[in-house]
């Protein structure tokens, strides 16, 4: 390390010490002191718990499926039972989550529907309601992890540090966390109990029976210097042991949630205790105390999540087995993608840290480096802990680069370590704003305004605007519910078919109003992708789900799924989607058998297939049907001459690592009303961006023409063999068509038209 390097890190030690002084000398005793200090830590947690709503309830933007389907779909089946119209995946179908995370959140759907219920709040302002609770209890959680960062950081640095402060200014700035700690991921709720953990882990364990081990990072009030000869050391502070309890039962919670969280903890008591145990004289007291607590608290979770699973499931299930045996043993996650085994160092981290990756950087090195001067200032305790967050933050990403699949948030509960040992380089390279150097100045407060100005634009722009057309979709069309079906005169259930990749929108938990038998709702089917479990690796390799199959051959997949009854406009006689058909066939007075309407027995089809939750039957043409923008040329041929007409257009993206999501959200609806809507309001980017029929019928004969009017997007299943463009192509299949003799016109049927054989 250079001398300027060591001499500004030794600066900032030494103002810490000066500015903690003060403090010292003018307290009139130590709970003085201590209440002073609860005060501050209550208003930096509730001040974190403001920043954390206002982060969680203007959030408007899709992330990952698991944020719902791991969490709030089982949480609403937990609150609303099987009524309520949750979306319970395969996961859940086969005991590889705990009921933990869920069951927190169904609580929390339970207390909100108590408090709607009796404060008589109906409709849209209960479903409001319902749709922030969730929001809300995720942004205390993630204020408690804010909050325990800061603490972390406190307790290595000192609480009225430079660095602490830089700790919590990464943790509240972070982009990442801006991004993800409010959403309701069981990562982000790992996270928490790691780092809650992190904070009670008992650091002074690494010192030493010679050095003042209670006090070994200068910054406690109950010292109690040790040595290898005290007598004292066969009893454990009652303190010390309420610590290391809290921090084994967080430990053992995140390990439920998360089987893959076990990783931090026995590197961590490896460290800690195993290594320790020839290298600092570690008393057999504790060792004792610490393998006591240990079987204690794991054994009262195991049993709690033992009992919640049973609760749950109605079986007595172990889910941390299931976790492992099909994510980790059978490679199951592979199916849902495979990454590069360098993925957590050339994305995970980037993603992570953003714009103060160097700083964790030159963090991580110095405090490996044992020899470093840069930590040199700091207590042994402090270094210590420092020296093992950073050998968690390396092993936990190379255990997991072994794994196929990889994910960002797999690593989020390293995020916390990560922001401690970045905070001192940090601190200590800002401390030049306080020098009377201009240079020094100038330039480091540039750097200081460019990482804040990155760091709030990436904020807005993943919060806000990347990936905002999904989310909105669901309040649209929970909207349209609440002012078109629910105020009709003759109220009807609502229906919604979504032909975009599986799990693309939330489910329930967004959509809300669950149909029963005595209030009308919200029906709606989306793509599947079932994994292939139970498989062999033939099987395996040649499997595709749902989505895959529809994505593979639009046409063909609605030929065969789809019902044959032509969607058409409501109005007329058109029965209203979603509602009960009551004639049936029978004889009339002269003997003979009266013919059933079509509309009529499609609709006791449509009830069928809703009744018995999709597993009977072709799947009925919805009152909206909703897809992204690149389908949309391909649905305009295959529903050529039905009833659907353009609702709504959303934005979603302007970019997107899916070529199936490209684009804006669409949304095609049955009411003329509504079609009508749109074609008289005011002609902007929704009306740039349609494409005509005209040119959808050059592209069905040459996929290359629609490159001109809509780049990136395409024909499925269309014919490929033409390579002429646009008019061109057209004028010469004209002329083609006027030499042929005799004339004949060729009508292509719609696909309700065209019967298979034995269909």
């Amino acid at each position: 390390m250079s001398t300027d390097e060591s001499v500004t890190a030794k600066a900032v030690l030494q103002t810490e010490k000066d500015t903690k002084a003060p403090s010292r000398a003018h307290a009139s005793s130590p709970s003085t002191a201590r209440r002073s200090s609860s005060i501050a830590s209550h208003n930096v947690f509730l001040s974190l718990v403001g920043l954390r709503l206002v982060n969680a309830l203007t959030t408007r933007t899709f992330f990952q499926p698991d944020e719902y389907f791991q969490a709030l779909e089982p949480a609403w089946h937990w609150a609303f039972g099987e009524g309520g119209g949750a979306w319970i995946t395969w996961e859940w179908k086969n005991h590889l989550r705990s009921a933990i995370h869920p069951a927190v959140f169904g609580l929390c759907y339970q207390l909100a529907d108590f408090v709607a219920e009796h404060l008589t709040l109906q409709g849209p302002v209960r479903s409001e309601v319902l749709l922030a609770a969730p929001k809300t209890l995720q942004a205390f959680f993630a204020a408690t992890a804010d909050f325990y960062t800061w603490r972390l950081s406190s307790y290595i640095y000192g609480e009225d540090s430079t660095a602490s402060l830089a700790t919590l200014f990464l943790t509240v700035a972070s982009p990442w966390q801006w991004f993800c700690s409010t959403r309701t991921f069981s990562n982000s709720l790992e996270t928490t109990l790691t780092v809650i953990a992190l904070c009670n882990w008992p650091w002074n364990w690494t010192l030493p029976h010679g050095r003042n081990r209670d006090a070994g990072n200068g910054h406690h009030d109950n010292q109690r210097s040790r040595t290898r000869d005290d007598p004292v050391v066969e009893k454990v502070p009652a303190d010390e042991v309420t610590r290391l309890r809290r921090a084994l039962l967080c430990a053992a919670v995140a390990t439920i949630l998360r089987p893959t969280n076990i990783l931090i903890w026995m590197i961590l008591t490896f460290l800690t205790v195993v290594r320790k145990w020839n290298l600092t004289g570690l008393s057999w007291t504790e060792c004792i105390l610490f393998l006591r607590e240990t079987v204690l608290c794991g054994s009262v979770i195991l049993a709690s999540s033992a009992i919640l699973d049973r609760i749950f499931y109605s079986a007595w299930v172990f889910p941390p087995f299931n976790f492992l045996q099909v994510n980790v043993v059978q490679s199951l996650a592979s199916f849902y993608g495979n990454n590069d085994w360098h993925y957590y160092v050339s994305q995970g981290y980037p993603l992570l840290l953003t714009t103060v990756l160097p700083f964790t950087l030159i963090g991580l090195f110095r405090a490996l480096s044992s020899k470093d001067a840069y930590f040199a200032q700091t207590p042994p305790a402090s270094r210590n802990a420092l020296h093992s967050l950073s050998i968690i933050c390396l092993l936990v990403p190379a255990a997991f680069s072994v794994i196929a699949h990889k994910e960002v948030r797999f690593i989020y509960p390293l995020l916390p370590a990560l922001h401690t040992v970045t905070a001192l380089p940090l601190a200590s390279f800002f401390h030049a704003l306080t020098t009377p150097s201009p240079s020094l100045r100038v330039g480091k407060r540039l750097v200081l305004l460019l990482i804040l100005s990155l760091n709030l634009t990436i904020s807005y722009y993943i919060t806000q605007v990347h990936n905002s057309g999904i989310v909105d979709l669901t309040h649209y069309l929970r909207h349209e519910f609440e002012t078109v079906y629910l105020t009709s005169p003759t109220p009807s259930n609502m229906t919604i078919g979504m032909l975009m990749p599986c799990h693309s929108t939330p489910w329930r938990s967004h959509l809300q109003y669950p149909p029963s038998l005595t209030h009308v709702g919200i029906r709606a089917w989306a793509l599947t992708c079932e994994p292939p479990l139970n498989l062999n690796a033939t099987e395996k390799s040649s499997y595709l789900d749902e989505a895959d199959q529809f994505y593979a051959n639009p046409s063909l997949w609605v030929k065969k799924h789809m019902s044959r009854h032509p969607p058409q406009r409501k109005g007329g006689n058109i029965r209203p989607s979603g509602s009960v058909a009551g004639i049936l066939a029978a004889p009339n007075l002269h003997g003979k058998i009266d013919t059933i309407p079509t509309d009529i027995l499609e609709s006791e089809r449509a009830e069928q297939f809703w009744l018995t939750g999709g597993n009977k039957g072709r799947q009925p043409w919805p009152d909206y049907l909703v897809f992204f923008t690149q389908l949309e040329p391909t649905l305009q041929v295959i529903l050529r001459g039905s009833g659907y007409g353009e609702c709504k257009r959303l934005f979603n993206s302007h970019w997107h690592d899916d070529w199936r999501r490209h684009g804006d959200v669409v949304v095609w609806c049955l009411d003329p009303a509504r079609q009508q809507e749109l074609k008289t309001a005011p002609a902007g980017r929704d009306a740039r961006s349609r494409i005509g029929m005209e040119e959808v019928e050059d592209a069905i004969h040459d996929p290359s023409a629609l490159e001109d009017i809509a780049p990136g997007q395409k024909i499925l299943g269309g014919d490929g063999a033409a390579t002429k463009k646009g008019k061109k192509a057209r004028e010469n299949r004209e002329a083609d068509d006027r030499k042929k003799k005799p004339f004949k016109r060729v009508v292509e049927k719609p696909f309700w038209k065209v019967r298979d054989p034995g269909d």
